[in-house]
C-alpha cells in the first residue's frame, strides 16, 4: 500500500469553518485508500483526543498522528522567528516554520519515512516543503492550496479600514513571493476550481489538479416546505464573512425587513466579533458556534451572501443548495461553482439589487421551488465520497508518473 503523510497547520477538530471541513473530509479520503500518517501543528482549542478517537475510527492507529505544539515563544524561537521575518516570510506564517515545527517534522521523516506523496494542506505549511525535499527527495509533494492566498489579500486590501490597508498591501507582496515559490517547488497544486487552477498555473505551477470542495449530502437533505428567516452561515472570525454580515445588517436588512415582516436574520457561526454581536436585537440573532447549520438552512426563506473577498470556493453556497435553500449571492461568492443565474442562484452585487432578489423570493415560491431544485442537483455532483475517490485516484496516479520518471531517469543514467 502507497505510504501517505497529510503536514496540517491545526487539528481539524472542531471541523466548524470552511477550512477544517475540506481538511477532515480529504484526511478521511487518504485514510481510507492509503497508509497514512497526519503530522499537525497543534493549537488551542483545537480537539486533538477526538481528533486522535477520529483517526482510530477509519483505521489510523494513535502512533501515526504526530502533533507539534505551538507553547509560548522561548528566546531563541523569537529570534529564528525574527530572522525568517526580516527575510521576508509573511507576518502571520512565522509560526508555521519556527525551527520546533521544523524539527519535528525532521523527526517524523527520519522515523516514519520514506513516503511516496507528501500532503501539504494550505500554503503556511508549505513553507516546509524543502525540508521534505530534503529528507524525502523521492516523494511527490502536493499543495492543497485551499484559497489562492495572494489573491485573497489583494481583495481584502481595498474593503479594509484605511489604517490597515498599508499593512495588507505589504502583507499581500509577501504571500505572492512565497506562494510562486512554493507552487514552482510543488509537485502537484491542488485547487479548489478552474478559476484557482488558472491563477496557480499562472503563477509557475507545474502541474495543477481541481479537488472542489464539496458537501456531505445526508446531513442537508431538501426541505419540504420553505422557512421564514433570512440566513447568513459562516465563520466570524475570517474578516471577509464579518465584512459580509455588516453588510447584510446595515445595508440590506433595513430595506427589507418590513417585507419580511415575520421573518428573522439569522447570524450563525463560531466565534463572532463584536461589531456583529453589536447588530444583535428581537429580530437579528447572532449564533455563535452551533453543532450544527443545517436545522438553520431547514428554517430560512433564503441565504444572502454579499460576499466581496475571498477565493476558493465557500462551502456555505454548496450546503445551502444541498438544503434545497434558495441562494442569493455576489458573483465573488459563487466564483467558481457551476451556477447559472435564474437558474440555481440570484445574482446580486448592490444592497438594492439583494433587496429585489430577496423580495421575488418571498413573493414566487414557484422561483423558490425552481432554485431549490435545480441547486440541489448541482450539489449532488459535489458530494464528498466522490471527491474523496477522485483525490485517491489522482495521488495514485500521479505516484505511478513519477515511478515511471524515475525508471527512466536510472535507465539513461546507467
Amino acid at each position: 500500500m502507497r505510504r501517505v503523510l497529510a503536514i496540517l497547520p491545526y487539528v481539524p477538530l472542531p471541523s466548524d469553518t470552511g477550512g477544517t471541513l475540506r481538511t477532515l473530509e480529504l484526511v478521511r479520503a487518504l485514510a481510507s485508500r492509503f497508509s497514512l500518517d497526519v503530522f499537525a501543528v497543534h493549537r488551542a482549542g483545537n480537539d486533538a483526543e477526538g481528533f486522535k478517537r477520529w483517526l482510530g475510527e477509519l483505521g489510523i492507529p494513535a502512533s501515526r498522528l504526530h502533533l507539534v505544539d505551538l507553547p509560548r515563544v522561548a528566546p531563541e524561537e523569537t529570534l529564528n522567528s525574527t530572522r525568517a521575518f526580516l527575510r521576508g516570510t509573511p507576518l502571520t506564517y512565522v509560526r508555521f516554520a519556527r525551527q520546533g515545527v521544523q524539527d519535528a517534522l525532521r523527526r517524523v521523516l527520519a522515523e516514519r519515512g520514506p513516503f511516496d506523496i507528501i500532503h501539504f494542506d494550505h500554503l503556511h505549511m508549505a513553507q516546509l516543503l524543502p525540508v521534505a525535499r530534503q529528507l524525502n527527495p523521492s516523494a511527490h509533494l502536493v499543495i492543497d492550496e485551499h484559497n489562492v492566498e495572494s489573491q485573497l489579500l489583494a481583495r481584502m486590501a481595498p474593503l479594509s479600514p484605511p489604517p490597515m490597508r498599508p499593512f495588507l498591501k505589504w502583507q499581500f507582496k509577501r504571500v505572492e513571493r512565497l506562494e510562486r515559490e512554493c507552487v514552482r517547488q510543488a509537485d502537484t497544486v491542488l485547487a479548489c476550481s478552474s478559476v484557482d487552477a488558472e491563477q496557480l498555473r499562472a503563477m509557475g505551477a507545474k502541474r495543477v489538479q481541481v479537488v472542489p470542495n464539496g458537501v456531505k449530502l445526508p446531513d442537508f437533505e431538501p426541505r419540504e416546505s420553505k422557512g421564514d428567516d433570512l440566513v447568513f452561515v459562516g465563520s466570524m472570525d475570517w474578516w471577509p464573512n464579518e465584512d459580509a454580515v455588516l453588510l447584510l445588517a446595515r445595508e440590506v436588512w433595513p430595506l427589507v425587513s418590513s417585507d419580511l415582516s415575520t421573518s428573522k436574520l439569522m447570524v450563525v457561526g463560531r466565534s463572532p466579533p463584536a461589531s456583529v454581536r453589536a447588530l444583535e436585537n428581537e429580530r437579528l440573532v447572532v449564533t455563535g458556534s452551533v453543532p450544527s447549520v443545517a436545522p438553520y438552512l431547514a428554517r430560512a426563506l433564503a441565504t444572502a451572501i454579499p460576499l466581496r473577498a475571498g477565493s476558493g470556493t465557500r462551502l456555505k453556497v454548496l450546503e445551502a443548495a444541498a438544503a434545497g435553500v434558495p441562494v442569493v449571492a455576489t458573483r465573488l461568492a459563487v466564483e467558481g461553482l457551476p451556477v447559472v443565474e435564474g437558474q440555481h442562484v440570484l445574482l446580486a452585487e448592490s444592497p438594492e439589487e439583494f433587496a429585489i432578489a430577496l423580495r421575488r423570493l418571498r413573493k414566487d415560491p414557484d422561483l423558490c421551488s425552481r432554485l431549490a431544485q435545480n441547486a440541489r442537483r448541482m450539489a449532488e455532483s459535489f458530494a464528498w465520497d466522490g471527491i474523496g475517490a477522485g483525490l485517491g485516484e489522482l495521488y495514485l496516479n500521479a505516484v505511478s508518473v513519477s515511478g515511471e520518471g524515475e525508471k527512466r531517469s536510472g535507465a539513461e543514467a546507467n
